[in-house]
């Protein structure tokens, strides 16, 4: 049968706003208090559509599945009237009945008898399952998920038009008109706060996921990941410490570790070790390791960069600056011609923006560029910082215009844009704050 897939072309199930009840599932039996009257109907006290297709838990089509050896192609009447009579119960008001063999299909409209006149025993899409690809347009735009408002809206004026006609009134289409959207403020601020709730639903989802690969690796596999970007809202390095505590690592050890070659290490992974130590300073009570962190943590906090960050920095800000620049213009245009064809889902709670599209592509760059920079001497460092620096800032004044008219969403929160600003990386002291380590310079305790 191809009504799953097919239902998930039309974008049902991509969420569990939009999904699909089937016959037998919770909620799926319609228990009637007024069944429909017709013969025999006085004994049938519930209904199971075989499919019930949701946006946002509403229905407004079911599906009946028919067997082709049992059921052909026109589907007789006796095969519609229940289905039909069901679509316009009080308890359901589904607007579409689609019936389906599995080899041809039709669609009927159970509300457009009711209200516009017409026959709701013609169908009004037909389609063989060999013909999907050839009439998709149609189907997708009858009973897709993005698009299925749309001829219910266009029905809705019509109704609007006929219930205006009807009166001799001249005030009635505006008072209509007004009573109609009475509830406009409320519907739109429903909305709103849904759309908030799976953007944060979301994001705890993605977050889950992450714990739960943090959870599946041991410590040398998260260790080896230490050269990325701090994620938002954890690290690999808290993972790395408390896993290594766990398997009976040696605080001293571990702190040896996660600070070799400091001096040399990307700025990505200083970043995850000042994470690490101030994790570890957090989780011992061994006075002497306590101390050599607390040792490090002060000497580097505010330090200057070695020259090699610098030159890194540099880049990283270089690349960021010229992205805003020049890339993300064409990026954009690039998202708004994917969106005027993308689910609802990702056109209002997940869509893309030009620093997601980007970002990849910059931490791979960047890491392909630190392994160059790795090799050169220190003598060619300065010259080469002062080339990037000259560069900088002849496009600065374009890029702080540029960043000025920037969405949030396109915004990264202490981006690479400030990494390494005069020759320091400032995110080190806003770790020990964030561990809460070392207070912020604005804080005061509060008086007793």
């Amino acid at each position: 049968m191809y009504i799953t897939p097919l239902l998930e072309l039309l974008g049902y199930e991509a969420h569990k706003d939009y999904e699909v009840i089937r016959h037998g599932d919770d909620g799926s039996s319609f228990k009637l208090k007024y069944p429909p009257v017709e013969k025999g109907a006085a004994r049938e006290k519930s209904y199971n559509p075989d499919y019930i297709p949701t946006i946002r838990k509403k229905a407004f089509w079911i599906i009946e599945a028919k067997s082709p050896k049992t059921v052909g192609y026109p589907f007789g009447y006796e095969y519609l009237v229940q289905g039909l009579q069901y679509c316009i119960h009080p308890e359901i008001q589904a607007k579409y009945l689609l019936v389906s063999n599995g080899v041809a299909s039709a669609v009927y409209d159970a509300h457009g008898a009711v209200f516009l006149g017409k026959d709701m025993y013609q169908p009004i899409l037909e389609f063989s399952s060999s013909e999907l690809s050839q009439r998709w347009a149609d189907i997708y735009g009858l009973l897709s998920a993005e698009k299925l408002r749309t001829r219910i809206g266009i029905d809705l004026k019509a109704m609007y038009d006929k219930l205006c006609l009807s009166s001799l009134d001249k005030n009635y289409p505006s008072e209509l008109l007004r009573s109609i959207g009475q509830s406009e403020r409320e519907n739109s601020r429903h909305i709103e706060r849904h759309v908030i709730a799976l953007r944060a639903e979301g994001m705890d989802r993605e977050r889950g996921a992450w714990r739960l690969e943090m959870e599946r690796l041991d410590s040398a596999a998260i260790f080896a990941r230490m050269d990325r970007p701090l994620p938002p809202g954890g690290s690999e390095a808290a993972y790395f410490v408390r896993k290594s505590l766990a398997g009976g690592g040696r605080p001293q050890e571990i702190l040896s570790q996660v600070t070799l070659d400091f001096e040399r290490q990307c700025i990505f992974r200083k970043e995850q070790t000042f994470v690490a130590v101030c994790a570890l300073y957090q989780q011992i009570d061994d006075a002497a390791t306590r101390a050599s962190a607390r040792a490090f943590l002060d000497r580097y906090k505010s330090a200057d960069l070695p020259l090699i960050n610098q030159v890194e920095c540099a880049l990283l800000r270089l690349t960021r600056k010229i992205s805003i620049l020049s890339l993300y213009p064409d990026l954009r245009t690039m998202i708004d011609n994917s969106l005027r064809s993308a689910h609802e889902l990702i056109r209002f709670v997940q869509p893309p923006t030009a620093l997601q599209m980007s970002y990849v592509a910059e931490v791979d760059m960047h890491w392909a560029m630190f392994q160059q920079i790795k090799l050169l001497p220190e003598e060619a460092l300065r010259p080469l910082l002062e080339s990037l620096l000259g560069t900088e800032a002849s496009i600065d004044q374009d890029f702080k215009l540029a960043r000025s008219r920037l969405a949030d969403s396109e915004r990264q929160i202490g981006g690479f844009e400030y990494y390494g600003v005069d020759g320091k990386h400032y995110a080190f002291r806003n770790i020990l704050h964030n561990f809460g380590i070392e207070p912020r310079a604005d804080f005061r305790p509060p008086s007793r």
